[in-house]
């Protein structure tokens, strides 16, 4: 996918989508932010789990970064992800006609999206209804999930993420490892550009499966919590996510954008 004018771009979120944060660096390691919890309706802090970067395709366009937040409120305790798009701005600050320009660069932030987390109809609405067996097998792990079954649901992921590998995304190969390996250099059915988020949380998931279906010889891996089984739902959710939810994004966003434009496409 590549951008028609980044500039264009750029003004089309801005006009449509809420800043939350514009600052001068991205290594500050904030612990909470001012936000909103959709189940509380309540503006808080909320907490922060994690935070990652990704660059989509940026040697063939030039699409923006898009910042992943795993966030929890203070108040109910419900954890989620959050989508923003990252703007890089660079301003020339001091160009003496002598020396190499000097640049300021600072960055912006515009709130996308949120995924809560152990919330069965979320998880499946996005993924399209002729992927039934992936619909069916993803509700089974939900449901484990819920009721206690922890190897079984840790089992059902791995099967939902192999489905998603060979059946979806045409992965070639014997077994989900040499499956996953395959979508790391060939290009894939849906031609979607998978990230190293995808791969690292793809390879935790079929690890941490396959001990549920093959007991390890560290017997003290033998059961399964339910802080395990939270943690494999919340990776898989994010892979959901990569799949079906932010390419239809950014062709949503890609499609107006040039309707409003009047350009062609």
């Amino acid at each position: 996918m590549e951008l028609l004018n980044e500039e264009e771009f750029n003004t089309y979120i801005r006009s449509n989508f809420k800043k939350i944060l514009e600052t001068d660096t991205l290594t500050e390691s904030k612990s909470e932010f001012d936000g909103y919890c959709e189940s509380c309706n309540k503006d808080v802090f909320l907490k922060i789990h994690s935070k990652s970067y990704q660059q989509s395709d940026y040697n063939r366009g030039n699409l923006p970064y898009f910042v992943t937040y795993f966030v929890e409120c203070p108040r109910c305790n419900r954890r989620r992800f959050i989508q923003y798009v990252l703007i890089v701005v660079s301003e020339m600050i001091n160009d003496d006609g002598v020396n190499e320009p000097e640049y300021k660069t600072h960055y912006e932030l515009y709130n996308l999206y949120s995924l809560p987390t152990k919330d069965e109809s979320f998880a499946n609405k996005d993924i399209p209804d002729n992927y039934k067996t992936l619909k069916y097998s993803l509700s089974e792990a939900m449901f484990t999930m819920t009721h206690g079954k922890y190897i079984s649901s840790a089992i059902m992921f791995r099967r939902s993420l192999q489905i998603i590998a060979k059946d979806i995304l045409g992965a070639q190969g014997r077994t989900l490892h040499s499956q996953l390996e395959w979508l790391r250099e060939n290009k894939n059915l849906l031609g979607i550009d998978l990230t190293n988020l995808f791969h690292e949380n793809s390879k935790l998931i079929k690890d941490v499966g396959n001990q549920g279906a093959h007991p390890d010889e560290d017997v003290t891996l033998h059961n399964f919590t339910e802080k395990d089984v939270n943690a494999l739902h919340d990776l898989f959710l994010v892979i959901v996510n990569e799949i079906f939810i932010k390419p239809e994004q950014l062709k949503a966003i890609q499609t107006d954008l040039i309707k409003n434009r009047k350009l062609k496409g």
